[in-house]
């Protein structure tokens, strides 16, 4: 469905999604995210998000920040899905145009 909203970041909360983290800390980092990175909600169904970003961290020290902070979203395919080394999953997010979040 299309939303009526100003910012990407704001869809969750203005369609009441209920399917994974706490919708508040969600919301902030993903104003963030847009903020710095050109991140954009393009789709939710179910428990799973799907960012675009224009701005991909191109910088190492800047990709283990952003991990930590997708760490911080407690989504499921970060936090336990599979268990990948933190450092291997920062290194991972330098150039990467797309992010995808699910919770189960």
């Amino acid at each position: 469905m299309l939303v009526p909203a100003r910012r990407s970041a704001d869809v969750p909360a203005l369609v009441g999604w209920v399917y994974g983290g706490p919708v508040p800390l969600l919301t902030a980092l993903l104003r963030s995210w847009e903020e710095r990175f050109g991140a954009r909600g393009v789709a939710a169904y179910g428990g799973e998000v799907l960012v675009s970003v224009a701005r991909p961290p191109l910088d190492p020290a800047q990709a283990e920040q952003l991990a930590l902070e997708h760490v911080l979203s407690t989504a499921d395919n970060i936090v336990d899905d599979p268990p990948t080394p933190f450092p291997e999953y920062a290194r991972g997010l330098v150039g990467r145009t797309e992010w995808r979040f699910w919770w189960d």
